[in-house]
């Protein structure tokens, strides 16, 4: 039998990557997000603003599936560096909105499907949670942290019910995002910098998120699997 999977965020960059692989694979893929993609052909798609809670609760009450085996929340913003000095409560909030209180609130309606299946979680996150990050603002670094703390606590309550919930964490990776963030120079730097030296495909993070919401995975929950070509390592 097809595993169903929800893939929120997954209309570009590694959502739209790992929804392609999966379905590739023979899963059978919903992806949720606020914008639809021409890239995204033969892919299921339901409208979904993860900073509304309402809009969420009509998403999980439209999925087409009598079933969820695995949740995958990809949806993620992020702002440029700045003095925190310079803070902005709005423009702290909007980025709370998407990357940490949207996953919450995803994963508050889909733990009674992940529940019946006991199915599997998986957040993309970033190595910024783990160190800082280089060229996004600290906003964006919190509420990465958030995310593993999420991920740790979830692990542990939802544990009884035999949910497993984990994180990735990429380093950078080649998506339209990066791209329009980071020149091709600084991009160059980067990668001499990485002891693998190059930047990250985003199919090889598709690869590890399917083994996470595989059944191969019996047994890990409560971690972020470190992607990143050894940057980690040499900072």
């Amino acid at each position: 039998m097809s595993k169903n999977v929800v893939i929120i965020g997954g209309t570009s960059g590694i959502g739209l990557h790992t929804a392609l692989y999966l379905k590739s694979l023979g899963y059978k893929v919903l992806v949720g997000s606020r914008n639809n993609t021409k890239e995204a052909i033969g892919i299921d798609y339901l409208k979904v603003d993860v900073t509304d809670e309402y809009s969420i609760e009509h998403f999980f009450n439209s999925v087409p599936f009598k079933r969820i085996d695995s949740i995958i929340y990809s949806a993620g913003i992020t702002t440029p560096q700045k003095s925190i000095q310079n803070f902005d409560k709005n423009e702290y909030m909007k980025v709370h909105d998407v990357n940490l209180l949207g996953a919450i609130l995803i994963l508050k309606y889909a733990y009674r499907f992940l529940k019946d299946t006991k199915g599997k979680a998986v957040i993309v996150n970033s190595i910024a949670s783990r160190t800082y990050s280089k060229f996004s603002g600290f906003e964006y670094t919190v509420t990465k942290a958030g995310l593993s703390g999420l991920v740790k606590q979830l692990a542990v309550d939802w544990a009884k019910d035999t949910v497993l919930i984990n994180s990735i964490n990429p380093s950078m990776v080649e998506t339209p995002m990066l791209k329009a963030n980071v020149s091709p120079d600084v991009l160059k730097l980067i990668e001499n910098h990485i002891p693998l030296g190059r930047i990250a495909k985003p199919n090889e993070i598709a690869k590890v998120i399917e083994f996470l919401i595989s059944d191969k995975n019996t047994y890990i929950t409560g971690t972020g699997v470190d992607i990143n070509g050894g940057q980690f390592l040499t900072g």
